[in-house]
């Protein structure tokens, strides 16, 4: 805060220095700006601003899920092979794919949460990375939790390793100094699922992709109608006009949730992990219940587990 000096006290009259006096406005301008463009973004990524938040529903969908698990058998400073691990082990015995997220539970949280916002983006640019990983075994081992591990590892993480569904593991990425790579690892993800899926995983997700826009837009008419519903009071003609469109975005979302059923009913998708990405505060509700993308849809289930009637990946 400014001083406040009293009349009777105060100093002879000086000139200004108008050096001080620009640096004050030009410091006092920067913190603006980056004010601004912090929200702006965060808008922008779905995380502020009730205008850009989207739907659990499609979140819930696009999001990527991983589950904690332990890091390979150590032996004082040799690791064993992170094929090795039961997750990739598993998968690879039913011809499907796995990624793992190495990274350091250590680090500064702040950092880390600002990583996982810029790679598993919530907006929807950020849709394809987290449709293509719903497509495998996903998998984050806390390095700080093996000294072998932490040894080796930690100058390193974030790192992600992708397993082709032979178990073979593939020249891993590297993410260090929390920089955000989506487009690295969406290439690496694309490389391991080879041959995994029928068709490929990047038809299977543009595919989906176009029925994530159709509900989103129904889901978003359908709150916008009942809002209005709301708002009509007793005037009946704006309570019919808000009932129709009602009808009209709910047959719009059923048929939504009818072509994912139909896109995912013969894929044989992995369990999801119990860990949402990005987290924030650490929270674990991730919205199990009702239509909700990350279970039962309300169409059937297209979530955990195995949702199909046979496995599309070639043996």
């Amino acid at each position: 805060m400014l001083a406040v000096t009293s009349i009777a006290s105060a100093p002879k009259f000086r000139r200004p220095n108008t050096r001080t006096m620009r640096t004050s406005t030009l410091l006092a301008t920067l913190c603006v700006a980056l004010f601004v463009a912090d929200n702006l973004e965060a808008q922008r990524r779905g995380g502020g601003g009730r205008m850009a938040r989207r739907p659990a529903e499609i979140t819930n969908r696009i999001a990527a899920y991983f589950s904690e698990i332990d890091a390979p058998a150590t032996q004082g400073d040799k690791i064993a092979p992170f094929n090795s691990i039961d997750l990739v082990r598993a998968a690879a015995a039913a011809n499907q794919v796995t990624v793992l997220y190495l990274h350091d539970s250590e680090a500064e949280k702040r950092i880390v949460q600002q990583f996982e916002g810029a790679l598993f983006r919530t907006d929807k640019s950020g849709d394809q990375l987290g449709l293509k990983l719903r497509m495998f075994h996903c998998g984050q081992i806390d390095i700080s939790k093996s000294p072998a591990m932490k040894n080796r590892y930690e100058k390193d993480v974030p790192i992600f390793i992708a397993f082709d569904k032979t178990g073979k593991e593939l020249k891993a990425v590297s993410m260090s100094g929390y920089k955000a790579k989506a487009g690295k690892l969406e290439a690496l993800i694309d490389q391991a699922s080879t041959g995994a899926y029928k068709p490929s995983i990047k038809t299977i997700t543009k595919k989906y992709g176009k029925i994530i826009t159709d509900l989103e837009k129904a889901l978003k008419a359908k709150t916008q109608a009942e809002q209005d519903q709301t708002k009509a009071g007793n005037d009946k003609s704006k309570a019919k006009k808000a009932e129709k469109a009602i009808a009209a975005a709910t047959k719009l979302e059923d048929k939504a949730l009818t072509a994912e059923e139909k896109l995912l009913e013969n894929l044989r998708l992995p369990a999801r992990g119990d860990k949402k990405l990005p987290s924030r505060n650490n929270r674990r509700n991730n919205n199990k219940a009702g239509n909700t993308g990350k279970g039962n849809t309300g169409k059937g289930n297209t979530g955990a587990g195995n949702t199909g009637k046979g496995n599309t990946g070639a043996k």
